[in-house]
C-alpha cells in the first residue's frame, strides 16, 4: 500500500441496532445524529446489525468506532462506556450473517490483511419492547454520549 492510500483513508463510525425495539435503536439514532454534523473524513453507517460484507469497509478504514446498545451490566456509571477493541490476533472465530466487531476486524485482517484500530461505545439500553421512541433514561444519555463520539472525532 502507498503512503498515498494511507492517507486517503476515512475514519469509520458504524451504529447499528433495532429500531422497532425501543433502546434497542440507540446506534442508529447516534449514527444519524453524527451523520448530520457532515464531518470531513468521516464515513457513518445507521444499519440493523452487523454483517460479514462489511469486513472490507473495515480494511479501508484509519479507524472505526462502533456504536450499540447494550443491557445495563455491561454499563456501568454513567450509563455508557467508550473503550479501545483489543487488536485482532489469528485464531478459530465463528461467523454466521450476524457478526460481532470483534468477527469482523478478524475478518478484514485475513481477508484483507489488514485490521484498523477500533472502539467500541455502548449505551445502557433500559428497555427493548416493541416502540420506536427510546426510552426517557436512554434518551437521557444521549448528550454525553455524543460528547464522547466527538471527543473520539477530534483525536483523528
Amino acid at each position: 500500500m502507498s503512503t498515498g492510500a494511507w492517507q486517503r483513508r476515512h475514519d469509520l463510525l458504524i451504529g447499528w441496532g433495532n429500531g422497532l425495539r425501543q433502546d434497542d435503536g440507540v446506534g442508529l439514532l447516534i449514527a444519524e445524529r453524527v451523520e448530520g454534523w457532515s464531518r470531513p473524513g468521516l464515513e457513518v453507517l445507521a444499519i440493523p446489525q452487523l454483517i460479514p460484507e462489511l469486513a472490507s469497509r473495515l480494511a479501508e478504514a484509519a479507524r472505526v468506532l462502533f456504536v450499540d446498545a447494550a443491557l445495563a451490566a455491561a454499563c456501568p456509571h454513567p450509563g455508557w462506556t467508550l473503550e479501545r477493541l483489543p487488536q485482532w490476533s489469528p485464531g478459530p472465530q465463528p461467523l454466521s450473517h450476524h457478526a460481532s466487531p470483534g468477527a469482523l476486524l478478524q475478518l478484514a485482517g485475513r481477508l484483507y490483511g489488514r485490521t484498523p484500530p477500533a472502539w467500541q461505545l455502548l449505551v445502557r439500553a433500559h428497555s427493548c419492547e416493541l416502540g420506536t421512541e427510546l426510552t426517557a433514561a436512554t434518551a437521557a444519555l444521549l448528550p454525553a454520549a455524543l460528547a464522547a463520539v466527538g471527543r473520539w472525532c477530534g483525536d483523528a
